[in-house]
């Protein structure tokens, strides 16, 4: 059965991750080609975001003249889009993080993985700090890897070359998210985490 997935998060570099793994899944069987997107209900002159990325298949707001693929589907709730999804990409700012996971904790798959585009760390209430892909861990109780690198969201959106490394624990889980995101502009490197 094809692998659902689910991008949380609506800005610029989830805009652009939407865009090179919408392109990416209808080369390959093991995902299924909807993409779907959460995106904050929010109105641009008159009309919903959503319906914007739906029906114009571009993000006026956080990736403007960049069309995304007619594959990926933008919903307002949160719950909908992940809901059923066996792999959910993580790009929201990190401090986010546990508000996202908190709505979402009960409607995640148990055998879901995850994986981690956001840059910086979770802080907690009492001042400690953590990486954010353990705190999405620790939230969800799924495995999550993390895709980081120098480079800017316009840059890759625009075909520019651009380098990521994701560190994974599971090496299956290392070349599947390799399928995801890898391009001929956007080179992806996997590391084996210890």
């Amino acid at each position: 059965m094809a692998k659902r997935i689910a991008i949380v998060g609506y800005g610029n570099w989830a805009s652009t991750i939407a865009k090179v793994v919408g392109e990416n899944v209808q080369r390959y069987a093991e995902f299924d080609t909807q993409v779907a997107m959460w995106v904050r209900p929010k109105d641009v002159n008159g009309r919903t975001l959503t319906d914007i990325i739906n029906e114009d298949h571009e993000n006026v707001l956080y990736l403007p003249s960049v069309k995304l693929p007619t594959n990926v589907v933008a919903y307002n709730c949160i719950k909908e889009t992940v809901q059923n999804a066996d792999i959910l990409i993580f790009a929201t700012p990190h401090q986010m993080v546990q508000d996202v996971c908190t709505e979402i904790k009960d409607h995640v798959l148990s055998e879901a993985v995850g994986i981690s585009l956001i840059k910086g760390i979770a802080t907690k209430p009492d001042g400690s700090a953590s990486a954010v892909s353990d705190e999405i861990r620790n939230h969800l109780n799924i495995d999550v890897s993390v895709l980081m690198g120098a480079n800017l969201a316009n840059e890759i959106a625009a075909g520019e070359f651009a380098e990521a490394t994701v560190g994974c624990i599971h090496p299956e889980h290392g070349e599947m998210f390799q399928r995801m995101f890898d391009t001929d502009n956007f080179r992806i490197n996997v590391i084996l985490e210890i």
